[in-house]
């Protein structure tokens, strides 16, 4: 696998925040690894809710299974900018990646964006992750509560120098 790779982009104050899913069609379903289409629904509903609480910009790149719904998705969510974008521009635009196991996860990695596994179900861990949210300079933080993603999300803003090296 070739992964894209973009870094070229301008700090600002606002958190942007790049949300790859994995909702798949029902055909392609793996028990293990993907979002089931409650448990996606349920993620937009909480960061809907949390974009427009913080103020913070979430683009959520939806799976080609997903795009066919993504006009009333914006409807149903729209404090979140549902794109189909190239991922190498969407890179350029965010300071994070939050995912639950995306291959996206290795083109963020590949393109020094830090990733956050959001993982609200407790049972999918994609890779060697971070648990304490509270500790800087790391590329991968893994978060189960929901209530720690704010301060998950301060402490990659706040890191200098972090580690990609290990990924």
């Amino acid at each position: 696998l070739i992964f894209c790779q973009a870094r070229e982009r301008k700090k600002n104050n606002k958190i942007k925040i790049l949300f790859a899913v994995t909702l798949k069609n029902f055909f392609n379903i793996q028990f293990l690894g993907v979002e089931m289409y409650y448990e996606f629904l349920d993620n937009l509903k909480f960061l809907n809710k949390f974009a427009k609480e913080n103020n913070i910009k979430i683009y959520v790149n939806l799976h080609p299974a997903g795009a066919k719904s993504r006009n009333n998705l914006q409807i149903i969510f729209p404090e979140l900018n549902f794109t189909s974008n190239n991922l190498t521009n969407l890179l350029k635009k965010v300071d994070i990646t939050l995912s639950f196991s995306s291959s996206v996860i290795e083109d963020s990695l590949n393109s020094f964006v830090p990733v956050i596994l959001l993982d609200r179900w407790k049972r999918y861990k994609h890779c060697v992750s971070e648990k304490n949210f509270n500790k800087r300079n790391s590329a991968v933080y893994y978060l189960n509560d929901e209530n720690n993603l704010l301060t998950c999300l301060k402490t990659i803003k706040k890191s200098k120098k972090i580690n990609f090296s290990k990924y």
